[in-house]
């Protein structure tokens, strides 16, 4: 075995755990990772205008958020284009 393989073998099988646990958990995995996206844009103006604070479940988030296309979003994208922060997501892009 070549010693870049020897490296690369107990990163690899830490990769293959994580994995394992992530699709044992797929649906808690991805519910704390929706949270935490919501906490962080909860501040933004879309979340403001979303109600982002008051969102508890996945329920309340398909209520919350609209499926929408461009046109739906070309005020948002307006917005930062000249220039504001904290519209989409924190900060500027």
């Amino acid at each position: 075995m070549s010693i870049k393989a020897s490296l690369s073998l107990p990163f690899a099988k830490f990769i293959v755990t994580k994995n394992s646990k992530w699709k044992k958990n797929a649906v808690k995995v991805q519910q704390k990772l929706m949270f935490e996206l919501i906490e962080r844009a909860k501040k933004t103006k879309f979340g403001r205008e979303h109600n982002f604070s008051e969102i508890r479940n996945y329920s309340n988030f398909k209520m919350q958020i609209p499926i929408r296309d461009y046109e739906g979003l070309k005020g948002y994208v307006n917005l930062i284009i000249d220039g504001e922060k904290d519209i989409l997501w924190p900060g500027k892009p």
